[in-house]
């Protein structure tokens, strides 16, 4: 038996038709265990501060009405955890709790997506450069804090990819695999080099996130041009001009 009620003064919601039949029972008895008082009902018009609803996914139609506050793994973290439940809004998990992440690159509205996906895992979306910056979010090379990551703060740049990951598994995944490739965001273009060079240069440019352009269009970003030729076999001491432009 648990020495603290973590829960205590905590009204739970919960409905059959919005949590898994596997861990319906489980939550419910560690509910009741930390001291909260279960409702097995779904009541949208219970929305005060000690009010708390459990629904699997924020992807079901009563996600809005519901504002929910956790989900089944975030009450399952905060029972093993001995903590109270979150009153920040919808929380899926806490595998964020207290990380500072930064995006750099994304719309308005992709930022707004970005904040949900973290504020969901208990971090905090930061809006200015700081040494203290845990992940930095970018949608390619060509975002503005970008260098700033790599070379400053020296910390992988991920793509969103790696958030969603992240809300997968309720955890934080390797970085590793999720790194904003070099070329991410590039379109490259090349211009008298060999056929054989070329189709090498191409490969290179796409596995590295890139997009290679067979015509030197306004699209591109940058153009690599061949500046000695002094041998008919491309070399890397050979090559060339890799630089941004505007046409």
């Amino acid at each position: 038996m648990m020495k603290t009620k973590p829960f205590r003064g905590a009204n739970v919601f919960m409905s059959r038709n919005l949590v898994p039949p596997e861990l319906f029972d489980t939550l419910h008895d560690a509910l009741k265990l930390s001291g909260a008082e279960v409702f097995l009902c779904c009541d949208p018009s219970r929305n005060g501060p000690s009010d708390f609803h459990v629904i699997s996914s924020p992807d079901h139609e009563k996600f809005e009405d519901l504002q929910a506050k956790g989900w089944p793994q975030c009450v399952v973290s905060c029972v093993k955890e001995r903590r109270p439940l979150p009153q920040k809004g919808y929380t899926c998990c806490l595998a964020m709790d207290g990380v500072k992440v930064l995006v750099s690159g994304f719309e308005m509205d992709e930022k707004a997506e970005i904040e949900k996906l973290v504020t969901s895992m208990g971090g905090v979306l930061q809006t200015k450069t700081s040494a203290d910056i845990s992940f930095v979010i970018a949608k390619n090379v060509l975002a503005a804090k970008y260098k700033w990551a790599l070379n400053v703060l020296k910390k992988p740049v991920v793509t969103i990819n790696w958030l969603y990951q992240c809300r997968n598994e309720h955890r934080v995944v390797t970085q590793e695999s999720y790194r904003v490739l070099p070329f991410s965001g590039l379109t490259i273009c090349v211009t008298g080099i060999p056929a054989d060079a070329r189709k090498e240069i191409q490969k290179h440019i796409t596995q590295n996130g890139g997009k290679y352009s067979a015509e030197l269009t306004r699209k591109c970003t940058h153009l690599i041009a061949e500046i000695s030729f002094s041998s008919s076999r491309l070399r890397s001491s050979d090559l060339l001009a890799y630089f941004p432009f505007d046409i």
